[in-house]
């Protein structure tokens, strides 16, 4: 397959940037890439003179850019995740034979991306847009937890905290208690929260650097996933689909292995 050796050197400097979340310099990016300083140097300047890395003034490092993450927030993207995680989900809801709902987080919306629906007759619906009830199911806890505080804060301001059973956690203080303790332990849990008889466990999916992008979550009722050693095995089954989709996203960052050129002597 034919290669633009020059665009395919441009894009690895890029996604060697993405990788250090603390940015990196050129001459230690020349280093880890085995290339010339001066070639990584205009490679960067380049992508920085149209909006994809940004350099810092002072440290002068490397980040992503503003333009690169608009691009990166196109309408399809969500899309992308849904289609690349499908046969997991599919395949975890399968073992299970519970509901298994994939979510993530869009401009602040909690998003369903996909639902495999159990086939058991006790079963419940998720609609697309989960943003109005999402502090009451365990993925959409689980999102909120990775929320800063500052968009949690606009998220508690524009959503009802409705009180849609006794057990919901519809006052303020209860829910960031709740989410402190989400984060502490990676994963989520509801009983009985949105719906009485309706039970959820919930896993984060991390991007390479570590962000929370996504969750994966199973909901049952709660005279099924009450029992002790099905809320483990649920638990465990979320787990290691959630590993499976990690590799599966990660695999789309890795840049490309630079093939090491051996010289040949003569006499050798």
């Amino acid at each position: 397959m034919p290669k633009v050796l020059s665009l395919d050197k441009s894009l690895s400097v890029l996604e060697a940037i993405f990788q250090h979340r603390d940015g990196i310099g050129t001459r230690a990016l020349a280093q880890q890439m085995q290339l010339n300083v001066a070639t990584v140097h205009n490679i960067a300047q380049t992508f920085c003179a149209r909006g994809y890395l940004r350099q810092d003034p002072e440290s002068k490092v490397f980040y992503p850019g503003v333009r690169l993450m608009l691009l990166g927030r196109h309408p399809t993207y969500l899309r992308s995740l849904s289609l690349s995680a499908a046969a997991t989900v599919e395949a975890v809801a399968a073992r299970l034979n519970e509901s298994v709902l994939l979510a993530s987080i869009d401009h602040g919306r909690i998003m369903n991306l996909k639902y495999v629906p159990s086939s058991q007759a006790l079963r419940v619906q998720e609609s697309e847009d989960m943003s109005a009830h999402s502090y009451a199911t365990a993925v959409g806890k689980l999102l909120l937890a990775s929320f800063t505080d500052s968009e949690l804060e606009t998220y508690l301001r524009e959503t009802r905290l409705e009180q849609f059973t006794p057990r919901t956690l519809a006052a303020p203080e209860k829910l960031k208690e709740e989410l402190k303790k989400v984060r502490q332990q990676g994963y989520s849990e509801t009983n009985d929260e949105f719906c009485e008889g309706l039970s959820a466990v919930a896993v984060a999916i991390r991007d390479p650097w570590g962000t929370i992008v996504a969750g994966l979550g199973a909901s049952a009722p709660t005279v099924r996933l009450q029992k002790k050693d099905q809320w483990q095995l649920t638990l465990d089954e979320l787990r290691g689909a959630v590993g499976e989709i990690e590799k599966q996203w990660e695999a789309s960052y890795q840049p490309p292995t630079r093939k090491k050129t051996v010289v040949k002597r003569s006499g050798d």
